[in-house]
């Protein structure tokens, strides 16, 4: 139970420090075993003990007994007010305000990375104020308490040189405990735990994590919640001292719960002294903190135990924290390496190498040196001795020297064409010349000095015939005509027209079945083709493409639309044009441009078509 004052929803909230939860007249809800008169059932023991004492008396710091270890403990303990009543922050008084209980502690291991651990407590005697005006029966002066049984799993050790002790452990708490002294819970209680430590020379070092797991128990008014005890998170961390007298150590623990409980948090000093080659005494005591049931103002312990522990024989110990045990170890004092039977490495400069074998023991080199270090004036990865250019940061490849690039294009200027002009690699570091601006490089550009398109390779369009038709898309370039007829007079109709990239024909080039003959109907339209080309001597190359529609053999119908393609390139060869100037390419079913499914798609895709290879197409 705890302080408490009135909250804003007509209950009761905890106002104090040092002190546990609210317990009021009823339990809300019926509760088996509740005895005394009023209160429920439930452990209100919160102490928890580290039965092989390892690291220290409270916490597990994730070493194990030893393989064959065994410590048997015996403690006494005392709590001030470990449950208090309140109501409308008045105190009623204590349910229990002095309690004196009894811990018989043992751990064995019969593995080096399993241990086993009982713990048995017993209340011997405890007292409280008269609360029967509160319908709160007084608790039983004695009774067993809760024992608990715990399986401890070594998982890393650092006697086998791991970096750090760490283990995980499972405890059962048994509901046989009695519970006219608030001293059981109605069914088993676990707690897990994460255990992890190291020893530092003279001191260890170790944090705990985990959780209780316990029947929900509320505590309140009738109608008025006022402490919810259940589950919990339980965290913990210590700082002790080793060695062979006597030894102290600082824990700090506290709970997060998972119900509507407030946290608390103790505080526990202790001191070991040894008595004997396997025997010891100890006392522990320190404040608490928080309102959570169990948690008292103060606790105070006395015990002593016999076996495993710490104590070990001085031979056996290992003071400094190297891993070498004091009896193999020639520096016990100072942590080393085992090579070197426990002593440290001098090695002033701490490049690697002990002083001794090091020719530069107070300045940080590499072993192939012997210690010294590089002489690096230019710092560009080169010792001096092997740095042609040593007081210029420069390249291995080039013996520590600088590449040279005035003109920072990225080509050093002994490989550079143009070394006072940024370029790039493809040519040879000279800058792309445009002097037109027109996006045609000089080099390739027909009319460097003018403006022009693309497809007439720098060069500008003409009208020469004045119909608003350019040149190089005029059938009819010297002959005034009409745009819709390709630039040609109306009575000269035009069955192809030169577009941009290709010559778009009206009619199909037909041929007879299954074969790369050309039917006469074509002859007309491929005149003009022909005439086209002959008439445009700007385009350098044409592409003429077979394609089949899907049916039959795939690979028959490339070869068929290969020969139909040669079949067109040599009738217009046959009609002047030149050679050079054709490329016949077949595609076969590969490139529809309509669907295979339909009489009309298939015919559209039983085509050729003429390709007009410019700049763009060249690139790809």
């Amino acid at each position: 139970m705890s302080y408490t004052k009135p909250s804003p929803h007509g209950g009761t909230m905890r106002a104090g420090v040092m002190r546990l939860s609210v317990v009021a007249s009823l339990l809300l809800g019926p509760a088996a075993l509740a005895q005394p008169a009023g209160l429920p059932a439930f452990e209100l023991e919160r102490l928890e003990l580290n039965p092989n004492g390892r690291g220290s008396l409270l916490m597990g710091t994730g070493e194990l007994l030893p393989k064959g270890g065994f410590r048997l403990s015996l403690a006494g303990q005392y709590e001030n007010d470990p449950l208090v009543m309140y109501r409308n922050g008045n105190r009623l008084g204590s349910v229990v305000g002095n309690r004196v209980t009894g811990h018989l502690l043992a751990a064995w291991a019969p593995m080096q990375w399993l241990e086993l651990g009982l713990q048995l407590p017993l209340v011997v005697w405890q007292s409280g104020d008269d609360l029967g005006a509160q319908n709160i029966a007084a608790p039983a002066s004695t009774g067993l308490s809760t024992p608990t049984a715990h399986v401890r799993l070594g998982l890393l050790a650092q006697r086998r040189e791991a970096p750090v002790d760490l283990a995980l452990e499972l405890g059962v708490g048994l509901p046989v405990g009695s519970v006219d002294t608030l001293s059981r819970d109605s069914i088993v209680r676990l707690s897990p735990k994460v255990m992890l430590g190291r020893s530092f020379g003279a001191l260890r070092a170790g944090v705990e994590a985990g959780a209780l797991i316990r029947p929900a128990v509320v505590l309140g008014d009738v109608g008025e919640v006022q402490d919810e005890l259940g589950n919990e998170v339980r965290l913990g961390a210590v700082v002790a001292t080793t060695g062979e007298g006597l030894r102290g150590e600082l824990n700090v623990r506290g709970s997060v719960p998972l119900t509507r409980e407030s946290g608390s948090l103790e505080v526990l000093a202790g001191l070991r002294l040894p008595l004997g080659e396997s025997l010891e005494a100890y006392a522990l005591g320190g404040p608490g903190f928080g309102n959570a049931p169990g948690t008292p103002t103060f606790r105070l312990l006395l015990g002593v135990a016999v076996g495993g522990g710490e104590r070990v024989e001085a031979s056996r110990r290992d003071d400094d924290g190297d891993g070498v045990m004091n009896g193999e170890d020639t520096c016990p004092m100072e942590a080393g390496p085992a090579e070197r039977q426990g002593c440290p490495v001098k090695d002033t400069d701490q490049d690697g190498l002990e002083d001794s074998a090091d020719t530069c023991p107070t300045e940080a080199g590499t072993a192939e040196r012997q210690g010294c270090p590089v002489k690096d004036t230019d710092k560009d990865g080169l010792e001096d001795t092997t740095d042609t250019c040593p007081t210029e940061a420069g390249l291995a490849g080039r013996q520590g020297c600088p590449v040279r690039d005035a003109d920072q294009d990225g080509l050093e200027d002994a490989a550079d064409k143009c070394p006072s002009e940024a370029g790039t690699a493809e040519r040879q570091g000279c800058p792309v010349r445009d002097a037109d601006k027109d996006g045609i490089e000089d080099a390739a550009d027909k009319c460097p000095s003018e403006a022009g398109l693309t497809e007439l390779r720098g060069c500008p369009a003409k009208d020469t015939d004045g119909d608003t038709v350019s040149d190089h898309l005029d059938n009819c370039p010297a002959e005034k005509g009409v745009a819709t007829n390709a630039g040609c007079p109306v009575a000269q109709k035009q069955m192809v027209a030169i577009q941009k990239g290709k010559l778009e024909i009206k009619e199909q080039v037909f041929f007879a079945t299954g074969k790369a003959v050309i039917q006469p109907r074509s002859f007309k339209m491929l005149d003009q083709v022909a005439r086209i080309l002959q008439q445009h001597p700007e385009v350098d190359k044409m592409v003429i493409e077979g394609h089949t529609d899907n049916r039959g053999n795939a690979e028959a119908n490339r070869k068929l639309s290969l020969a139909r393609a040669e079949a067109v390139m040599g009738y217009l060869v046959s009609k002047g044009v030149e050679p050079a100037r054709l490329e016949a390419k077949g595609f076969g079913p590969d490139q529809p441009i309509a669907t295979n499914k339909t009489d009309k798609g298939r015919a559209a895709n039983r085509r050729v078509e003429f390709i007009i290879v410019t700049p763009e197409r060249e690139l790809k």
